[in-house]
């Protein structure tokens, strides 16, 4: 039987790059007596359904790109009930899943290490609404409506105090909202929430904020945002460090419910990407799929 990969890229991802680095991983294959076959389209329904359109033919699926490439895929998968090999290449704006497993930067390194494949590893992943993969994060509150303001210029230029100025200047004008948590073995909890951070990982961007909860999710709550609490956002907005704020509740999960408590409409982010509103359920899906590694990690 012919062993084929597929090679999932979005066209935009490292300035443009992404489409060399695809042919250039698909000569690599070849190299290696690996079929491949080339998988890009616009827009993610339609990329989602090439995907899934795709699966039965592949042994391994290769995902060019940053975290936001990688929900797509995994997204794919996860609707398809597929369980396939992935190989990632890390081009994008944000790699935290590859900064999470320790994953090459470097597109020739990556390309090597998936066609050596040293170790492969079962890795979690996190689903929202059972439709959805949660790569890296998901965000909701003032903090996340904020990101929507800033500009790529601005990013580009100023990076995090882009954020900061844009924050500092919603500090009284925006108040928190009653948000209810639910979860399984702990009851449900309704908690002032400015802004709400979700991820996988103990760390976000390279900067760990909290201890590690494998086979969880990680739920940090800014719960208010005024004067008094200026230094200790600021510090969080620069360094990552949630840790001994009192305007911090940090929570961990293998699954929760999350409504507004008001009913009031909330719009959660996704990897980055405007996505579901409230109420929604995540699920922690531990071993999910099988990561073309270069050593194993805790």
């Amino acid at each position: 039987m012919t062993t084929t990969y597929g090679i999932f890229y979005n066209g935009q991802a490292g300035n443009g790059q992404a489409a060399t680095v695809a042919h250039q991983t698909a000569q690599a294959l070849s190299n290696h007596g690996i079929e491949s076959q080339l998988l890009t389209t616009p827009g993610i329904p339609r990329a989602i359904a090439l995907i899934k359109q795709t699966l039965p033919q592949l042994s391994a699926l290769i995902v060019i790109g940053g975290d936001g490439t990688l929900n797509v895929a995994m997204t794919a998968l996860i609707q398809a009930e597929a369980h396939i090999r992935i190989g990632v290449i890390p081009m994008g704006t944000v790699n935290n899943f590859a900064t999470r497993y320790q994953l090459p930067t470097d597109p020739q390194a990556a390309i090597e290490l998936i066609c050596t494949q040293p170790a492969t590893q079962a890795v979690g992943m996190l689903v929202c609404n059972q439709r959805r993969a949660v790569v890296s994060s998901l965000t909701f509150g003032n903090l996340a409506d904020i990101s929507n303001e800033v500009r790529q210029s601005e990013k580009q230029r100023f990076g995090k105090l882009s954020y900061l100025y844009r924050a500092i200047r919603h500090i009284g004008h925006n108040k928190s909202l009653p948000i209810r948590y639910q979860f399984k073995h702990e009851g449900s909890h309704t908690l002032k929430t400015w802004f709400c951070l979700i991820t996988t990982t103990k760390s976000v961007g390279g900067h760990v904020y909290s201890a590690s909860a494998p086979g969880k999710m990680h739920i940090s709550l800014l719960n208010n945002i005024g004067w008094r609490q200026v230094i200790p956002y600021i510090w969080f907005a620069l360094t990552g460090n949630l840790q001994n704020s009192k305007a911090i509740t940090q929570l961990t999960a293998t699954s929760a419910r999350i409504t507004s408590a008001t009913g009031q409409a909330v719009t959660t982010r996704i990897d980055g990407d405007p996505a579901v509103k409230l109420p929604i359920e995540l699920t922690y899906l531990t071993d999910r799929f099988e990561l073309i590694v270069p050593t194993v990690i805790e």
